[in-house]
C-alpha cells in the first residue's frame, strides 16, 4: 500500500514538473517571436481580421492600418449600378435570415446595400449585373449570385460558400 502511494506521489510530481517546463517553454517561444518582429501593426490587425479570417489576402487600407504600405485600397464606386432582368420591385426591400431575430440583415435599395447591424456607415455601394451581386464594403468586396427572388423570399449564393442563403422579408 505504501509502495502504491509513493508511486502515485512520484507520478504526480513528475507530471507537475513536465507541465511547468512545457508552460515555461511555451511562453518563452511566444515572447521570442514577438521580440523578433518590430512591426507595430501587421496585415492581420483591424478590419482585415473580420474580412479575411484565413489571412489569404488583404483588401484595403482602413483607419486602423493606414501605416501599412503593402495594402492597396479597393476601388469602391461612389454609387450603385444596376443592370438586371430581375424584378427590382421585389428585390428592393428589407431582408433577414431570421424573422424572429432582433433585427434584419440588410436593406437593399436602388442606392445602396445597407447592412443593418454594422459598426459605422452601413450604406455600401453595389453592382448588380444580371444575377451577379457585388457589394463594396469599406474594406472588402463580397460577391454572390441571386438565385431567385419573389414576394416573400430571396435566395443568394455567396462566393466561396457551398450553400444558398435563404432570406425572408423583414416584417417587424
Amino acid at each position: 500500500m505504501k509502495l502504491k502511494l509513493r508511486f502515485i506521489k512520484i507520478f504526480f510530481a513528475g507530471l507537475l514538473t513536465i507541465t511547468a517546463i512545457a508552460c515555461n517553454n511555451q511562453s518563452k517561444t511566444t515572447a521570442d517571436k514577438s521580440q523578433k518582429s518590430n512591426v507595430k501593426d501587421t496585415l492581420n490587425h483591424s478590419y482585415n481580421e473580420l474580412a479575411n479570417p484565413d489571412n489569404r489576402k488583404s483588401f484595403t487600407i482602413s483607419d486602423f492600418n493606414t501605416d501599412n504600405s503593402e495594402i492597396k485600397n479597393i476601388n469602391r464606386p461612389s454609387s450603385s449600378t444596376i443592370s438586371t432582368h430581375l424584378d427590382t420591385t421585389l428585390l428592393f426591400d428589407i431582408w433577414t435570415t431570421d424573422p424572429e431575430g432582433p433585427h434584419a440583415d440588410f436593406w437593399l435599395t436602388s442606392k445602396s446595400f445597407y447592412v443593418v447591424d454594422y459598426d459605422g456607415d452601413g450604406d455600401m455601394p453595389y453592382e448588380l449585373n444580371d444575377i451577379n451581386l457585388k457589394i463594396y464594403y469599406n474594406n472588402f468586396i463580397q460577391e454572390g449570385k441571386i438565385i431567385s427572388v419573389d414576394k416573400d423570399t430571396l435566395k443568394i449564393m455567396w462566393a466561396n460558400f457551398n450553400n444558398i442563403n435563404d432570406y425572408v422579408r423583414w416584417t417587424q
